[in-house]
């Protein structure tokens, strides 16, 4: 979704996507995109980050532990409709794909096809090439990697959920 679509009103997509920016959505991967003119990026960058309350980090820790009790051959369609069910996340299932697929991209989340961390750089082109890999996107538009690539026997990365979110994770 471009903000660049300009009109007498203003940017036409300029609303919604500082609202999808602020519940942490996850455009990359996506043939979506999100384009939003430089000066909107230090906006958000000088209203400092958002500090969660006790309630949205209990939430986190039950994704994390929800994530690490699935079963050995959990895919990541199936996580989602019990992640569903558990009602963890509230909102609906694009936020809850966007966390989920923002956690893989960090490794949080880890494939069976490439490792990801955030102390290193991996080419778009090689996670979306992963893709091929999998025998659960084939025809499917809404699955994507890193995401797609989880399991239930990999479970949670502990070590990098740690690194990232410190104290936010028990």
């Amino acid at each position: 979704m471009c903000a660049f679509s300009h009109s007498d009103e203003g940017w036409d997509n300029l609303s919604y996507i500082r609202y999808a920016m602020h519940l942490g959505n996850n455009y990359s991967g996506s043939s979506f995109g999100a384009y939003v003119d430089m000066t909107e990026f230090v906006k958000l960058l000088e209203q400092g980050p958002i500090q969660p309350t006790e309630k949205d980090k209990q939430a986190f820790s039950d994704l994390l532990h929800s994530l690490d009790r699935a079963e050995a051959g959990e895919t990541p369609g199936k996580y989602e409709k019990r992640l569903t069910a558990e009602k963890i996340i509230k909102g609906h299932a694009g936020i809850r794909r966007g966390m989920l697929k923002a956690l893989a991209m960090v490794g949080v989340i880890p494939n069976r096809i490439l490792e990801l961390a955030p102390d290193r750089w991996t080419n778009m082109e090689s996670i979306i090439n992963a893709e091929f890999s999998l025998d659960n996107t084939k025809g499917r538009s809404d699955m994507e990697m890193p995401w797609a690539g989880w399991q239930g026997s990999l479970g949670v990365d502990w070590s990098k959920a740690r690194a990232i979110f410190g104290e936010w994770v028990e």
